[in-house]
């Protein structure tokens, strides 16, 4: 059994609550009657972020300071990290997540910290009994399945083109 479910609650942390992605995600989260813990590097812009309701725990946590990261997601059963460029705050969220024996998750686009992310805590959160998963679904990520996928066997292409619509942004 996974440590979210073994643990009876829904608390999930959000790293970069108070950015365009972090919203969707805390408005999800309490569509599902998840708990978000909003954490954001910033507590002006905490303290001033409209969620869609006033009940969610706000934490504020300097990504240099892995003390108040651990501090700021304590209670969660997974991190959702939201917070860019992942180059910079992947490794160090996944880090304070894999501290808590809790699951990772992150929104990057970016395949340098993807790879990287998945090269560095693959064998670790595999002894952790947890889960480290980058890039779970993000334009960047869709696009680079879907490409991957058109290509089949192929080794390259000369070029890409892929249209997408979105609606609520």
């Amino acid at each position: 059994m996974s440590n979210f479910a073994s643990k009876g609650k829904n608390t999930v942390a959000v790293f970069g609550a108070t950015g365009h992605t972090g919203h969707f995600v805390i408005a999800e989260l309490l569509r599902r009657n998840m708990t978000p813990i909003a954490i954001a590097r910033n507590a002006k812009t905490l303290s001033q972020a409209q969620f869609p309701q006033n009940d969610i725990l706000r934490r504020q946590a300097p990504i240099d300071n892995p003390a108040s990261l651990d501090q700021a997601r304590s209670g969660a059963q997974a991190v959702i990290n939201c917070a860019g460029p992942f180059v910079d705050t992947a490794d160090i969220v996944a880090n304070a997540a894999l501290r808590a024996r809790i699951h990772y998750v992150d929104v990057a686009a970016e395949q340098l910290s993807v790879g990287k992310t998945l090269e560095k805590f693959d064998a670790p959160a595999r002894k952790a009994g947890t889960a480290v998963v980058p890039s779970m679904g993000y334009f960047g990520g869709f696009t680079d399945l879907m490409t991957t996928a058109a290509m089949g066997d192929w080794s390259a292409v000369d070029s890409v083109e892929i249209m997408m619509g979105f609606d609520n942004c």
